[in-house]
């Protein structure tokens, strides 16, 4: 009975949500954008893809 209970790490989260979050933002707004088929599955699953790489700093770039 004691190996049923597993620690798990919380999920790794990015600019306060989790990958999945983002995901279903990125697909309600390429949706709401009129993105449909191959497009709307190509710019979506490159946004998520991205979101990890992403770093801000307190620099700005102009």
């Amino acid at each position: 009975m004691a190996n049923e209970a597993v620690d798990q790490a919380p999920e790794k989260t990015y600019f306060g949500l989790t990958l999945a979050q983002h995901a279903e933002r990125i697909r309600k707004l390429a949706t709401e954008r009129g993105l449909t088929g191959e497009v709307f599955d190509r710019v979506t699953a490159k946004a998520v893809a991205m979101i990890p790489t992403i770093r801000l700093n307190d620099n700005t770039q102009r």
